[in-house]
């Protein structure tokens, strides 16, 4: 794990080696255990790397690594799990290797497979291989985009880096902004994490399952992972029993570490399969002997989202050490996880998260396995309207009275009510399916949605509009915003954020699931849980209560993040935004901090107004 990047002057011009290290330095919080460059002998192309050793400690896993007697050059952020395995299979082909580490098998594989390799690869992953006798370099992204990868290319230069921020400060405080993103990230959405657009208008991501390539001067972008569905196995408990095979296989990849790890844990079904799993493996080899038994748990205290209980029930009766790590925010911490943030936030949920990070990295601890993924797979969002729809498509009707009640027993509390949510749903569901089948038509009469047009290749495997929710969940929205959240806190720290149920051989599988193995017999997640029946306590697998992970909102804006919050919506640049309604917004928080009902739904909409504000002025100052 570690922060990368790089510039490739097309025109044949040599690369600054000034400029390469500030573009380096940028993202040093990334990789706080070493630095390295590569030029090429014309000079006109240039690596970078900041490095956080987590496999093969000694010199021999530095970066910028080469391979083939210098033909190969690489910079790698993130991790191949199973390197071991394919460290062998080349081995058996007379590759010769001098680390222990997965940067040097990944030469290897490209110098036997190429572009190939990634097929073969159970990891995470942003990468640049220059191939110096094909004048070929290679820029690639894992399946999912777990790791960020972000370039800038005009006619004369290409540039990458793991962050826009550290693109943006070598382009200068007044490169364009992206105004439609700069305007969605203002109303608090985040689904340009799922597309190529960043905050900057001339800085790309590129996509998840995509490569860049450029050679002799040619420029593409091409896609190389398509998701992949199969005949899963006709009875459910073969279901549970594959599921149950393929998460733990994928924890133990995930333990393979010459450093320490811990596990991240809320309280919930999610988090709370990972620590019970890990905790009931044993040690396989030296790689694999690093786990702490310890748990790290953000906490907050008289909340109504506070889960502590839960996770300290969990944590002693499986014998691992928790860590309760209270979170209570200041100015001056708040402002030094903004720093970090590379661009505004669009929610506040990120500071709890970037504290918790780095608490732990001040425990010793670099690696952290953590549970996202199952909400967006497996219903956890309260996708009620789309379930009802799919029931209705399915002519499934006792089905359909089973999500209805699985929905409608979530819980109930002074913010939601899973019951009230589920009647305004089963009142509206006419009103839901004439929308649906209407934006199906539009698309025949040829309006279409970017995002869905790209990869209507996999859309069209689902039969169903829960299974096509859940897809458009796991890659357009929501889910690439919270890697983005997750990878900009843990990194910020120096903490590599390893996710189990993001193995691409689970989520392949549970894609290819029937919808009733999903969300059924009252539960949503129903494989997980069922999966995890004796390994975690049924307090917690059978809990029904979604709370999901944010600040709380509520008590913070009308307590300690009052005067931070006015502060800057008091400011001319809030009130005389061009990107929101700074007027309307800032009489809105006074009257939410004049109600005697304050409601989350409410709170949510004042963050990324204040954070944009904060972070326009801070560029102004310092880039």
């Amino acid at each position: 794990m570690c922060g990368i990047a790089g510039i490739y002057n097309l025109d044949q011009q040599p690369v600054e080696e000034v400029v390469l290290k500030r573009l380096t330095d940028a993202i040093a919080h990334r990789g706080p255990d070493g630095e390295g460059f590569w030029f090429n002998e014309n000079r006109n192309v240039g690596l970078g790397q900041r490095r956080l050793a987590i496999l093969d400690l000694s010199t021999n896993g530095r970066q910028p690594m080469s391979y083939l007697n210098d033909r190969f050059w690489i910079t790698f952020n993130g991790e191949v799990f199973n390197f071991l395995e394919i460290k062998q299979e080349l081995l058996d082909k007379n590759y010769q290797f001098v680390s222990d580490s997965d940067t040097e098998v990944i030469l290897a594989a490209y110098a036997e497979w190429g572009e190939g390799m990634l097929n073969k690869f159970n990891g995470m992953w942003a990468l640049a291989i220059y191939d110096q006798k094909d004048n070929k370099l290679l820029l690639s992204r894992d399946r999912f985009g777990i790791k960020p990868l972000y370039y800038y290319l005009n006619d004369d230069t290409l540039m990458f880096a793991s962050e826009v921020q550290a693109i943006h400060k070598i382009l200068g405080k007044n490169a364009p902004l992206n105004i439609s993103v700069i305007k969605e990230i203002a109303r608090g959405g985040f689904a340009n994490h799922s597309s190529k657009e960043t905050y900057l208008k001339d800085v790309y991501s590129l996509p998840h399952g995509h490569n860049l390539t450029i050679q002799y001067g040619k420029v593409s972008i091409d896609k190389w992972y398509y998701l992949r569905l199969f005949k899963p196995p006709a009875e459910f408990t073969a279901q549970v029993d594959r599921f149950k095979e393929l998460l733990v296989d994928s924890c133990k990849l995930r333990l393979r570490s010459d450093v320490p790890l811990g596990t991240c844990l809320s309280g919930g079904v999610d988090s709370g399969s990972i620590v019970s799993v890990v905790n009931n493996l044993k040690a396989e080899g030296a790689r694999f002997s690093h786990y702490t038994h310890r748990a790290f748990c953000a906490s907050f205290p008289g909340s109504q989202i506070d889960e502590t209980s839960k996770a300290k029930k969990l944590s002693s009766d499986l014998g691992a050490t928790l860590d309760v790590v209270e979170i209570e925010p200041n100015e001056q911490e708040l402002e030094e996880a903004m720093r970090q943030c590379d661009g505004p936030m669009h929610a506040l949920a990120f500071f709890p998260i970037w504290k918790l990070y780095k608490h732990i990295r001040g425990q010793g601890i670099s690696v952290t396995l953590d549970g996202q993924g199952p909400d967006e797979m497996l219903g956890g969002y309260r996708p009620l309207p789309e379930a009802l729809i799919a029931a209705l498509q399915r002519f499934d009707a006792k089905w359909f009275e089973d999500v209805y009640e699985t929905y409608a027993s979530q819980g109930e509390n002074s913010q939601f009510s899973s019951r009230q949510f589920a009647r305004k749903v089963k009142r509206r569901l006419p009103v839901y399916f004439i929308k649906y089948y209407l934006k199906r038509f539009l698309r025949f009469l040829g309006f279409r949605d970017d995002f869905i047009e790209e990869n209507y290749q996999e859309l069209r495997q689902f039969k169903n509009y829960l299974d096509e929710s859940l897809y458009l969940q796991f890659f357009k929205d929501p889910l690439p915003g919270i890697l983005n959240q997750y990878d900009r806190c843990s990194m910020g720290s120096g903490v590599e954020c390893r996710m189990p149920f993001m193995d691409y051989r689970l989520v392949e599988f549970i894609f290819s699931l029937p919808p009733e193995s999903k969300v059924g017999s009252g539960y949503t997640k129903r494989v997980l849980r069922v999966a995890m029946q004796g390994i975690v306590p049924d307090e917690i697998r059978l809990n029904k209560t979604k709370l999901g992970f944010n600040a709380p909102l509520v008590e913070w804006f009308r307590g300690p993040l009052k005067q931070f919050m006015l502060k800057y919506m008091n400011s001319r640049e809030f009130m005389e935004s061009p990107y929101f309604d700074g007027k309307q917004l800032k009489e809105n928080f006074e009257d939410f901090l004049a109600s005697t009902t304050p409601q989350w739904s409410d709170a949510w909409q004042f963050w990324p107004s204040v954070h944009l504000t904060w972070w326009l002025n801070y560029v102004r100052q310092n880039y």
